[in-house]
């Protein structure tokens, strides 16, 4: 019998590339279907309408709000101002960066996953992101938390790369990433002390080398590794000073909302994340810990430290560590791969597909958001009359609930803003309402926090509230004056 020369080996990893690409397609195909699956359903919510409405200031406007509050999400709103420019669905075209965002982290948990546990484990982990809820979520809403979740994987692919072949070019790229990672979102650098234990233990560096017929050296000695991620971090840490001296100014502002989370939230976020699937993907996620225990630190460390800190200054919420579920998804992904038989992942994995499937239903419900504003607004347009007024009680109230602009921009407007026209004391909304007799109010619920506004209380001394509707967290009443 004549016998079959092998095949060279730079031919066989070409074929082995080849054939593992649409482990990494899938999943990206299957994000960019989950994403635009009833992406138009849900109404805007309150801080979809901040991000459209800033997105779209003029640029000196802009620049008076972001000194003011919000500079943490100035990057964002930057990126979004032109897609916020198109015309067409308003909510498809908001949200589209968000689900390519969403389908590019898709993209790069899948190569992650090739490269340190070969092209089963990279179709398994995308898959597994693609399909979780959480991460569903955020890519049909118009925030930056799908973008962050892109750049938190990019940054963890661009480490792998330094650890394993230290160079000037690969320490550049990987700060670069850190840097855009904060300027998107300051509380996703939780992230980096993840990373920094990896440079410095090489037990962990030691899982990041490459498998399935990748070649190159293996990662560096400690200190070497350690000082090419720690100058990395260092350069983004100069590149970020400026947000941060204008975040700590904004702080109060910002998250003044955030409590010290309690063990039950904690308990609670392997629901948050997956919902029915969570023991699942846990359970993979735990299988695969022993396998890639890197990976392990970084879908844990973040969350963990988020929690910890938040017992002495809040900065927990499980959409401020959304970035670490893509990683989750890969950590499973790498258990799934090692379970024996070919059959049993791919039935784990069906299995997750129909426990997350009400989830994912449910997000795209008319009532899945906190406000629904589309309504809100089509009730203005439906029932406001010429003549009428609007008021916002807080001021702020305007941003957030006029993204479905029309009937606001019918309305004149009674609430003071800096650099336009409306009554500024109490005295002059007094004045203003002198021969108006209907007036529509706009707020949170009117409780003590509320109740002593000046505004507030000179529209309680001259109309009368009828019926108080709400849409979500926003309530609407119309005041008119008894003749």
């Amino acid at each position: 019998m004549t016998s079959v020369p092998a095949a060279p080996a730079a031919e066989r990893a070409g074929a082995a590339r080849r054939a593992g690409r649409w482990e990494v397609a899938a999943p990206v195909a299957v994000a960019l279907a989950v994403g635009s699956w009833g992406l138009s359903g849900p109404s805007l919510w309150r801080d979809e309408s901040v991000s459209v409405l800033v997105a779209r200031m003029p640029f000196a406007e802009l620049r008076r709000f972001l000194a003011d509050l919000d500079a943490v999400h100035a990057l964002y709103y930057l990126l979004l101002r032109p897609f916020a420019a198109l015309p067409g669905p308003l909510e498809i075209i908001v949200r589209l960066p968000s689900v390519l965002a969403f389908a590019a982290a898709a993209y790069g948990v899948a190569a992650l996953g090739r490269r340190m546990a070969g092209p089963r484990a990279a179709l398994y982990a995308g898959l597994l992101y693609a399909l979780t809820p959480m991460a569903a979520r955020y890519a049909q809403e118009a925030r930056s938390y799908a973008l962050v979740s892109a750049v938190a994987v990019l940054a963890t692919w661009l480490l792998v790369k330094l650890l394993d072949r230290p160079s000037t070019a690969a320490c550049l790229a990987y700060g670069a990433s850190v840097a855009l990672l904060g300027w998107l979102h300051l509380y996703a650098l939780l992230l980096i002390p993840a990373h920094l234990l990896t440079a410095w233990l090489p037990a962990l560096r030691r899982t990041l080398r490459a498998r399935a017929g990748a070649s190159g050296p293996g990662p560096s000695g400690t200190v070497r590794s350690l000082a090419a991620v720690a100058a990395a971090v260092a350069a983004a840490g100069a590149a970020l000073v400026p947000l941060l001296v204008l975040a700590a100014g904004q702080k109060d502002a910002q998250v003044f909302w955030l409590k010290p989370p309690g063990w039950a939230e904690l308990a609670a976020f392997p629901g948050e994340v997956a919902g029915a699937g969570a023991v699942v993907l846990f359970a993979a996620a735990v299988w695969g810990a022993g396998r890639a225990p890197a990976v392990a630190v970084w879908a844990a460390l973040p969350v963990v430290l988020s929690f910890a800190i938040s017992q002495v200054q809040p900065v927990y919420h499980p959409r401020y560590v959304l970035f670490a579920v893509p990683l989750l998804a890969l950590l499973a992904g790498i258990g799934l791969a090692a379970l024996p038989r070919r059959a049993v992942p791919v039935v784990v994995l069906a299995l997750f597909a129909a426990l997350v499937l009400p989830a994912q239903v449910a997000l795209r419900q008319p009532a899945s958001r906190p406000d629904d504003l589309r309504t809100l607004a089509a009730t203005l347009a439906a029932e406001e009359r010429p003549g009428d007024r609007v008021l916002f009680v807080p001021g702020r109230f305007r941003l957030f609930v006029a993204v479905y602009g029309g009937p606001y921009e019918r309305l004149t407007d009674l609430t003071r803003a800096p650099g336009a026209p409306g009554p500024e004391t109490a005295a002059e909304l007094d004045a203003a309402l002198k021969g108006v007799d209907r007036v529509w109010l706009i707020s949170p619920r009117i409780g003590t926090k509320y109740a002593d506004d000046e505004r507030y209380r000179t529209l309680q001394r001259t109309l009368t509230p009828g019926q108080t509707r709400t849409y979500g967290s926003i309530h609407l009443s119309l005041w008119t004056r008894n003749n």
